[in-house]
């Protein structure tokens, strides 16, 4: 238990005053619950019983002094004082409880928010192996499920337990007042249960790891089943994904029954228990009442005391499994944080500057040891000059691009900016200094525009206007009726493979950064359009380092140098008029793609 709070110290170490004064509220409501029997009891004896014929006696309520000088047989006095009473500790209790709770949800969920993003802040900085280790339905198990626990242990969990223990010492004491048999079989109860708890615990800690790895691969499956609907669709595929969601679903619920069985039986011995010691305890009252050492009041509180004591026992013993429960979500979460990403502990500090000058010297990229993908490619990209990578598919030019904004580890050669190595700058700073158009779009739930501006949400609607239109977004957005305020759905599902690549083209424009990085992201567009988008980027393109990769010649035509790539490895190179009088690989395709566009236009 010390290790939740050690750990999650630096996250919710700033409330815990607020913490102790919710505790403090807990406890008052504590006090309330443990005088309300006092009250009841001296309504039965002095009050009820006299009604009835019955002479007044005393009793051990702390609430006598209230009614010492009203005389016995003021029956309407005496009520109206302990009802009085009552009312105002019951007013006291619903201000506690209103008070700690908003105060408890209110601060504690700023540090669970900070926890979270703390967790997705590693998610972001951490390279790609992150994905080898952990599912998404992992991760998304960690930041929701595991952060939760960890709240709910400082929240409810732990405050839960100290007003358990409170009431229970405390009754345990008011009814030693009355007789210590009384407190003889609670305390008894508690032995047996400790016993019992030893094996619940061990059922907790057997069952937690399993019950978060199946709750972790349903997230994955239903997460898979929503982002693939398209894929799935036109694979006409729905059935076999619908199995294998009910296969996990069936899978989930077949392990909560199983756990749930076994939880029951322990809660079915622990109601047994209770209930026993119960009849036995108002056995032992009874017996006390008859010899005149109990009044009828105090019998009343006894069995109030006695219902609430039991209770809060088994409330402490399944908090303790919340405790058991939360100390797991604490480690994993925490191991998750603590993990070196040692791909990040390559990179220093520096900042890249606004006009860089890059080169690449016999860069080697080697993914998980197999064949280089990139060997030995150099290219020396002075700013502004625009270079032009092409291939076949797989050739490696997607690799380039990714290594020279960091995205890719590269294993050999050096990268460098402005002459400096270039795990000596931020990685972040790395990515800031690319505006990146890919292929392989991702856009946010969220509108036209807002997916245009994400680098700087605050970005001018004017220019965001500017880069839609040069990106061509106009051609489709002004056919929506709410335009670019036009909400496209998760991940773009709204638009057209061809309508998110201008989409994305537009937010690398208006990110202007000083270097353009467009990874094959016109492939889905015919060429009317992407040359209408080429043509109306010249302007966004002056004086800007540019490296467009790309299976259209055509695009490459004006570019400073053209690289054709084979196997990883640079197999042609110059400009446009140098490779057409080389007459190789490129000219051929340059050659093939007019003759093809001469003939659709025909």
């Amino acid at each position: 238990m010390f290790n939740i709070y050690k750990k999650n110290y630096p996250f919710y170490g700033r409330i815990y005053p607020v913490l102790i004064l919710c505790l403090l509220l807990g406890l008052m409501q504590e006090v309330v619950a443990l005088v309300e029997p006092q009250i009841i009891s001296l309504i039965v004896d002095r009050v009820i019983n006299p009604a009835f014929g019955k002479a007044p006696v005393e009793n051990t309520s702390f609430f006598m002094f209230l009614i010492e000088d009203i005389p016995a047989d003021n029956l309407g006095g005496i009520l109206a004082i302990l009802i009085a009473t009552f009312v105002v500790f019951l007013l006291l209790y619903f201000v506690t409880f209103y008070a700690r709770w908003n105060i408890a949800h209110y601060f504690s969920l700023s540090c669970d928010n900070d926890l979270r993003l703390m967790v997705l802040k590693k998610i972001n900085g951490f390279g790609p192996g992150i994905t080898k280790e952990y599912s998404s339905g992992d991760l998304i198990t960690i930041v929701n499920s595991d952060s939760q626990k960890i709240r709910n242990f400082h929240v409810a969990t732990i405050p839960f337990i100290i007003d358990s223990i409170f009431y229970i010492v405390i009754a345990l004491v008011i009814l030693s007042k009355i007789s210590l048999w009384l407190t003889v079989f609670p305390l008894l109860t508690l032995g047996i249960y400790l016993l019992i708890t030893k094996g619940f615990l061990k059922l907790l800690y057997k069952m937690d790891d399993e019950m978060w790895a199946k709750n972790s691969e349903f997230n994955t499956e239903t997460q898979e089943s929503i982002y693939g609907i398209r894929t799935i669709k036109s694979y006409g595929r729905e059935d076999m994904r619908k199995k294998r969601f009910y296969d996990r679903a069936d899978d989930l619920s077949e392990f909560y029954t199983m756990f749930g069985k076994k939880r029951y039986r322990y809660w079915l011995l622990y109601d047994s228990i209770d209930q026993i010691v119960l009849v036995v305890s108002m056995a032992i009252s009874i017996a006390l009442a008859v010899n005149l050492r109990m009044t009828s009041g105090e019998y009343a509180a006894f069995i109030a005391y006695m219902f609430n004591i039991t209770g809060y026992f088994i409330d402490i013993i399944f908090l303790s499994s919340d405790i058991q429960d939360e100390k797991v979500s604490t480690k994993r979460l925490h191991t998750f944080l603590e993990k070196r990403d040692l791909v990040a502990e390559k990179y220093g500090t520096k900042t890249v500057s606004e006009k860089p000058h890059i080169e690449l010297k016999n860069v080697v990229v080697n993914m998980e040891e197999e064949k280089a993908i990139v060997d030995g490619v150099s290219i020396d990209i002075p700013y502004g000059k625009k270079i032009g990578l092409m291939g076949k598919t797989g050739c490696g030019k997607s690799i380039i691009i990714k290594a020279m904004q960091a995205f890719v580890e590269h294993n050999g050669g050096e990268i460098l900016f402005d002459g400096i190595d270039s795990r000596e700058y931020d990685r972040g700073e790395i990515a800031r200094a690319f505006g990146y158009a890919m292929q392989d779009v991702f856009l946010f739930s969220n509108t036209i525009e807002s997916n245009i501006a994400y680098y700087n949400p605050d970005a001018d609607e004017e220019l965001i206007r500017k880069c839609g239109r040069a990106a061509e977004v106009d051609e489709f957005a002004e056919n929506f009726a709410e335009g670019y305020q036009t909400i496209i759905g998760e991940k773009g599902f709204g638009l057209s493979g061809g309508q998110k690549q201008r989409v994305a083209i537009a937010r690398a424009l208006l990110k202007d950064a000083p270097v353009i990085v467009l990874d094959d992201c016109t492939s889905a567009l015919d060429m009317e359009t992407e040359s209408k988008i080429f043509k109306n980027l010249e302007e966004f393109f002056k004086g800007k380092s540019i490296v467009m990769a790309t299976h259209r010649a055509k695009a490459l035509k004006d570019f400073d140098e053209i690289i054709y790539m084979e196997d990883g490895k640079v197999a042609e190179r110059g400009t446009f008029d140098e490779l057409m009088a080389l007459d190789g690989h490129y000219a051929s395709i340059y050659k093939q793609q007019m003759d093809k566009e001469a003939l659709i236009n025909e």
